[in-house]
């Protein structure tokens, strides 16, 4: 018994050392949860663990975004040897999607007034979300059949889809699976830390959202704060037990350490925008085509290649639609070969018809923080049929016109025999290849120059 408590009192002792000794790290991740954000993560957590840090506060603002990338930040935020804390701010952020997880993984999940925690139902990124259980009456479900909806709280009435009954019309088993997956890994994190798993899975299931003061309500989160300063004073004398070792949490007199993003990191997650996306994707098809059109050194075949590259980087991590894809390609192809074929602009017609459905139809529209800009849209069209209709078309019909000056300029010329295997071409005689049998005062065409000779033939 002895020797029992005194391992206990050296156990407690050392943790409380080691949540006395070292400061509070403070992160801040925006935007979508890309491979960048997760790299950025994982390495304050480890510089916070090299550091001896007594916790680390993560403020929270994502509209979603990968599933891996989320899961392995996870992973690091439930191995952490010290308490991570997440906190939804500032006033009007959100946790969508991917967030949700982050928040139900967290030791403290925490929300600052006027946020919204939910909707983290999987994107497919090859043309939205895996349709949702249909409402009474709607097309996809039996007549009189109650499939669910959300209730006012966030939480879905009704069975829930993994009662037995088979999956909603339009659904595969590929996306069945995933929802499945995802909806088991909201259910395990949430129960880790004894918060609402009912929530956590229709959080995944169905979409359903809360606001701060409901997601408190439902036991999904552990306090509303609106600021960091505030959040530490709740917080101070809270006890957190995580991965067997108890911590008593007071980061009032602790130093704080900002982990801020690199300017590349910075510059590299900023690519992951719907608009930014666009213009990469626009300006990176404009510059091919350029560089088809035209000879020169490669510069839009450059440009066009980087472009393309960035464009494929961000789109990696948006609810990319393929449908949408496909149209704008197709729209640019259609507008490149008006300037080969005579459609008297039809083809131009039709690709900007093309180019502009594509356009509102590339990303998840029922998402606004997935959404294009219209004005965005618009100015890319109006752009779009300048280029292709007079810059483009200008540069076609240079290379297409014939040489004005030089030997070049002969060829196609009508010149006239004179004696002696000379023509008169220009107001110059010139000895000519072709001739045999023409009589003097005939006329011929020029159709190769050959130094001082031209090669001739008949009209």
């Amino acid at each position: 018994m002895a020797l029992a408590a005194a391992g206990l009192a050296l156990a407690v002792l050392g943790s409380a050392g080691y949540e006395k000794s070292g400061a509070l790290h403070l992160m801040t991740v925006t935007g979508p949860i890309d491979p960048v954000v997760k790299d950025y993560v994982l390495e304050g957590l480890d510089r916070a663990k090299e550091s001896k840090a007594s916790g680390v506060l993560i403020r929270l603002d994502t509209p979603g975004g990968l599933l891996d990338a989320t899961r392995d930040i996870v992973q690091g935020i439930l191995n952490a040897p010290f308490p991570v804390i997440v906190h939804v701010s500032p006033p009007g952020a959100r946790a969508a999607s991917a967030g949700v997880f982050l928040t139900l993984a967290a030791d403290v999940a925490a929300m600052a007034p006027q946020t919204h925690l939910g909707a983290a139902h999987p994107v497919n990124l090859g043309g939205g979300a895996p349709e949702l259980p249909r409402k009474n009456g709607e097309a996809g479900g039996k007549p009189g059949e109650k499939t669910g909806t959300p209730s006012r709280k966030g939480v879905a009435e009704g069975p829930r889809p993994d009662d037995g009954k088979a999956p909603p019309a339009g659904s595969s088993v590929m996306e069945e699976k995933m929802v499945s997956d995802a909806a088991a890994y909201a259910r395990s994190l949430a129960a880790a830390h004894g918060r609402n798993t009912d929530w956590a899975e229709n959080a995944v299931r169905r979409s359903v959202s809360l606001t701060s003061e409901e997601a408190l309500k439902n036991n999904v989160i552990d306090l509303i704060a609106p600021g960091t300063e505030e959040l530490l004073a709740a917080l101070k004398g809270r006890k957190i037990l995580k991965n067997g070792s108890s911590f008593r949490l007071d980061f009032t007199g602790a130093p704080r350490v900002s982990f801020e993003m690199s300017a590349v990191r910075r510059w590299l997650h900023a690519l992951a925008h719907p608009n930014v996306a666009y213009l990469l994707l626009t300006l990176g098809f404009y510059a091919l085509v350029y560089e088809l059109a035209t000879p020169g050194i490669g510069l839009g075949g450059i440009t066009g290649v980087i472009c393309l590259v960035l464009a494929f980087f961000s789109l990696q991590v948006l609810p990319l639609n393929y449908a949408g894809f496909v149209l704008v390609v197709s729209g640019i192809i259609m507008m490149a070969l008006d300037l080969i074929l005579t459609s008297h602009g039809l083809l131009i017609l039709g690709g900007l018809i093309a180019f502009g459905l594509g356009s509102f139809m590339l990303f998840d529209r029922d998402d606004p923080s997935f959404r294009i800009s219209v004005e965005l849209i618009a100015g890319t069209l109006a752009g779009t049929a300048a280029y292709f209709g007079l810059a483009l078309r200008k540069i076609f019909e240079a290379r297409r016109a014939k040489p004005k000056t030089g030997a070049e300029s002969l060829i196609g010329r009508t010149a006239e025999v004179r004696e002696g295997g000379l023509v008169f071409l220009e107001g110059a005689l010139w000895t000519a290849e072709g001739i045999e049998g023409r009589r003097p005062g005939d006329k011929v065409t020029v159709a190769e120059v050959l130094g001082t000779r031209v090669r001739v033939e008949p009209v």
